[in-house]
């Protein structure tokens, strides 16, 4: 069998695929025009967070009593619409940088209305800084959790799924421009947990090897398409790896489940991938050998390291 991500891709990896050059998934509104009187919604506050929430990287954190209303039937206190880009990253700066977004506006707005108020806004990213782009009807936001070279890794709502959580990693000059409101030391982690409370949840995206790794030569059975993001099979698409070819595997994770149930994931540590980029363990079935089935199996070479 070959890369399951490749001609004959799942729909959902398709989907997620073609949504990352859609931009959002409906052209609603993200924020209140004019004053929160004027939304025609509930008006839902957060928790009282101010920046204790779970760190600079705690997941979806956002609350449930935005989460479980359908998209855009309230308005959190910021005056942004439900599970909008703009209410995800009001919160992530209200729970993890202990900042009050100032205004209330779309996305494609907040850039030169956060330099109005002088706040530096620039290319450069930063840990706590908001991933900003004027692109499409309303724009979108992002909040930045990880800067490695020249990509970022960003939680958003509202991008990869309607209405939904996501995080992507992807270059940093795919986006507008950078925020500043109030930014995070890159060391910033979650306070230590109280014995009886439970501890946050891991984060999706490992983080890359700090030295030489030992590397796992792999072969592919077919065309392997490679992605940016594993946990959806998507973000920015990579170069393809022949069929046939063999690359240098530094670690695999679990993912997105592609047809056959198969969730495992290879980082490609060989150029020009150098470790930004994913692949389906399937596209490696049995290191090369393209008959038989992956089901009752451990679906990737059990000698290649965890990330």
């Amino acid at each position: 069998m070959g890369a399951l991500l490749g001609a004959n891709a799942p729909p959902v990896a398709i989907a997620a695929r073609d949504h990352h050059h859609r931009g959002h998934h409906k052209p609603h509104r993200q924020a209140v025009r004019g004053s929160l009187r004027d939304a025609h919604a509930k008006v839902v506050k957060a928790p009282e967070i101010h920046g204790k929430g779970g760190g600079v990287d705690p997941g979806d954190d956002y609350p449930p009593r935005w989460k479980g209303a359908a998209q855009d039937s309230v308005v959190d206190q910021w005056g942004m619409y439900n599970r909008e880009c703009t209410s995800f990253v009001a919160w992530a700066l209200h729970s993890r940088n202990g900042f009050e977004i100032p205004f209330h506006q779309n996305a494609n707005r907040w850039g030169p209305l956060a330099e109005k108020r002088g706040f530096v806004v620039n290319a450069n990213p930063s840990v706590g800084s908001v991933a900003w782009s004027n692109a499409g009807i309303w724009g979108h936001v992002a909040y930045v959790v990880a800067v490695n070279g020249g990509n970022v890794t960003v939680e958003e709502y509202n991008y990869l799924q309607k209405g939904a959580y996501d995080k992507r990693v992807i270059s940093a000059s795919a986006f507008t421009g950078f925020i500043h409101f109030k930014d995070l030391p890159p060391e910033a982690t979650a306070p230590s947990p109280s014995p009886s409370a439970p501890s946050s949840p891991a984060s999706p995206t490992p983080s890359a090897p700090s030295g030489p790794s030992p590397t796992y030569s792999e072969t592919t059975g077919g065309v392997a398409h490679t992605w940016t993001n594993y946990t959806n099979a998507g973000g920015a698409q990579g170069p393809s790896i022949p069929s046939n070819a063999t690359v240098q595997i530094a670690c695999a994770l679990t993912g997105f489940r592609v047809e056959d149930g198969n969730t495992w994931w290879y980082r490609i540590a060989s150029s020009p991938w150098n470790e930004a980029f994913y692949v389906s363990a399937d596209a490696f079935y049995n290191n090369g050998k393209t008959s038989g089935s992956l089901i009752g199996t451990p679906f990737v070479d059990p000698a290649v390291r965890a990330c």
